[in-house]
Parts: C-alpha cells; structure tokens; sequence
C-alpha cells in the first residue's frame, strides 16, 4: 500500500512538474498533441497535456473524456471519478459520456465502491437502462438481493427492452432468490376406454440457492388406486457464466411405480443474445433394464416471449425408437414470476416422470399432448400456478384414449 501510494504521488509529481513546462495555450492543439501521445502509450505525457487543456478551458469535453482515459491506462481509477461527474453533470448526453459511466463502474473491481461511485452519478441525472442493470449485479454481489431484485422487476417490464438485457435481468431474478418451498398437485383423468382408476400425484419439494446454483429436493407420491409409489429426486442447476448452466438430476425409488434409478443431465448455451441451445440426456433403470433418451433444444427470447423447441430420441423398446417433439411457449405479463404458458407435444417425454410409464406398454403407438396454465404471484412470496392438460394417445393399434390432466401448485419464498 505505502509503496502504490509513492508510486501515485511521484507520478502526479512529475506530470505536474511537466505540465507546468507546457507552454501551448491553444486548448485544440493540447488536445491533439495529447491525442498523439496516448496513441501512442505515452500516458503520463498525455495526461499533462490534458491537464494543461482543463486549466484553459475546462468545458473542453473531449480533453476531460481523454484524461479520463489516461487515469485508467495509468491505474488511478479513482481520480476519472470526479471528471465523470462532472461530464454527467454540464454534458450528460455528449457522445461517449455514458458509455464511460459504465466502464468506470465495471473496472471499479469492489461491489461497494462502484455502488457509491453510481450513488453520486443518481444525484446528477438518472442512469440508463444498461448502467441499471450493472447497479443490479453489483447490489446482488454486495449481498443486497431485495433492492438488486427491485431494480430487475422494474426493467424487466420495459416491453423496448434488449433480449440480452432481459436475458440477464432474468439471471438476476433468478439469483436474488434464496429459498423456496412448495408444493404441485397433479390429477390424472381416463376415458373409459382405459378401463383404469384417476391417477393422482402430490410432490411437495424445498429448493435452495447456493451463490448463483439452485438445488432442489423433491418427493413425488404417485396414486393408481390399485398401487402406489414413491419417488425421491434432488435436482441442481450449477451456473457457470452468464450464457452457460446446467441441469442436474437424479431420483431413486422402489421400483414400484417409478423407475428404481433416473439421471438427467443438461448444458444450456446462450449465443446470439437472444438464443439458448440444450443439449443432453436422460436415463431411467426399470429392474434390469436401462433406456436412454438423447435431447436437443433451441430457445428463442423474443420481447416477452420465451420460444421452446425440444426433441427427445429414444429410449428404444422392443426394437422401436420412441420420440418426442415439444413447442414450449410463454408470456411474461410483468416479470418472470408471471406469464402464461402453453406446451405443444407429440409423444411423450422421459420427463413426465408419471405418465412416461405408458411409453413402456406402448413404445410404437401415437400420443399428442396439450396443455394450457399460468403462472402468478400474490405479492413477493407467494407463487401459484395451475394448468390443465389432454392427451390423446393409441392404447392398442385398434383402440384410442384420452386423458384430462390438470394439475396446481404452490410455492413460497423466503
């Protein structure tokens, strides 16, 4: 410390002893000849120039916006502090002064000395939409969820706002969560061509967020009237940069109802700022045998949408290769915690965990699925959401079925 300290006041020693024999006075000639040097990586000779400039005429923006560039090529972050603010405060729309803003608060490395830089740049003039979302992640780092989570709602309601943006507001919403417990209901109603009693499933879980990883324990109690079985999962989703995270998963039960073993495992990447591509696989063990299941998936953020496709290949049974293609479609009313859902389907995936049993009986025979719900919070803690689904689906090659499924749960947060 003692010795960055010398280093720093030696230097501002010598630039100003320099500047001092800088006998130019005209303002325009200091700025390009202080131009000249810093293109030339001879910041210290730069920054007297610029100096010079600002005692002349110091509403000379672009000599203010060069020093300010010499402070950081010269690691005095702290001193481009009061030029920005003043550029923010006599010419907050002149080119480049924003973009300067954010640099700043982005090589200001601790969360709470960018935080206290941003705090003074609000008491000149609001901050735009990009800077916002900076001082979000900062109060999110500063372990300040609830006012880093306010900021995000705000902006995640512009309908103007940039996919990338909305990409990482929705990171932010994400991580500014810590727990959450719950509870889903699902209800399972035959045609009679079934000749089979309503299924019912209850699943209540608890999730936790350690840093930016959510992990989730869930139980799954599935009813047929006739049997029952229990199935235990714990589920993870490790973030490992803004555009790339994972899904994790693994469940066991008694082999009943459920399989005896599933592993899931997902990676996500964002690219393009506005897409997200799946690649990943699951697989169940039923007793001695094993099926394995390969998906892909695209996504699309546009404005308010969420635009899903997936496709599920396999598991192959009894020779047949079963598939399964998915349109996944949201609308996000006001935030992320609200929108409405539909999902588009034929077959069926190795993540109904319930109804993928019928797969099994019938490996080769048809199946469309739809379903409609909505998600919606009740203030800040309360989430609710509720769906109703049909699928259609050949029982044998010459008998047809159909199946109302609705389901609702419930979630707290604290």
């Amino acid at each position: 410390m003692i010795r960055k300290f010398f280093l720093v006041l030696t230097l501002l020693f010598s630039v100003t002893v320099f500047s001092q024999e800088i006998q130019e006075n005209n303002t325009d000639s200091l700025y390009f000849k202080g131009l000249e040097l810093y293109k030339n990586q001879d910041f210290k000779s730069s920054l007297a120039y610029t100096n010079k400039g600002l005692e002349l005429a110091p509403e000379y923006h672009d000599i203010r916006i060069l020093r300010v560039r010499n402070y950081w090529a010269l690691d005095m972050i702290q001193n481009a502090t009061s030029d920005l603010e003043y550029l923010l405060t006599e010419a907050e729309d002149y080119p480049g002064v924003r973009e300067l803003v954010l640099k700043q608060t982005k090589l200001l490395k601790d969360p709470e000395t960018a935080l206290n830089f941003l705090g003074k740049i609000e008491q000149s003039g609001s901050l735009n939409t990009n800077t916002r979302i900076l001082k979000a992640q900062l109060l999110l780092e500063n372990k300040q969820k609830s006012e880093s989570r306010e900021i995000a709602l705000e902006l995640f309601n512009d309908p103007e706002l940039d996919e990338r943006d909305r990409y990482l507001l929705q990171n932010i919403l994400k991580r500014t969560i810590s727990n959450e417990i719950g509870v889903n209901y699902q209800y399972i109603h035959f045609s009679d061509s079934y000749n089979r009693e309503a299924w019912q499933t209850i699943s209540p879980e608890f999730q936790h967020y350690f840093n930016r990883t959510a992990v989730i324990a869930r139980v799954n109690y599935n009813d047929r009237g006739s049997r029952d079985g229990t199935l235990y999962e714990l589920e993870a989703y490790p973030v490992f940069s803004d555009r790339v995270y994972s899904f994790l998963n693994v469940g066991i039960s008694d082999g009943s109802l459920y399989p005896d073993l599933r592993t899931s495992a997902s990676i996500f990447v964002n690219f393009l700022r506005k897409f997200e591509f799946e690649a990943g696989g699951r697989l169940l063990h039923f007793s001695e045998q094993d099926y394995f299941s390969a998906i892909a998936g695209l996504t699309m953020y546009q404005g308010k949408f969420y635009l899903n496709t997936r496709i599920f290949m396999g598991p192959e049974i009894n020779d047949q290769y079963t598939q399964n293609y998915q349109l996944n479609v949201r609308y996000y009313l006001n935030n992320t915690d609200n929108f409405l859902m539909l999902r588009l389907g034929t077959g069926i995936s190795p993540d109904e965990s319930t109804i993928f049993t019928q797969v099994q009986e019938n490996p080769g025979l048809e199946a469309y699925y739809s379903n409609l719900g909505i998600n919606f919070t009740i203030g800040p803690r309360h989430i609710i959401q509720t769906g109703i689904g049909y699928l259609f689906e050949d029982i044998t090659s010459e008998k047809e079925g159909d199946q109302v499924i609705g389901n609702i749960g419930y979630r707290f947060r604290f």
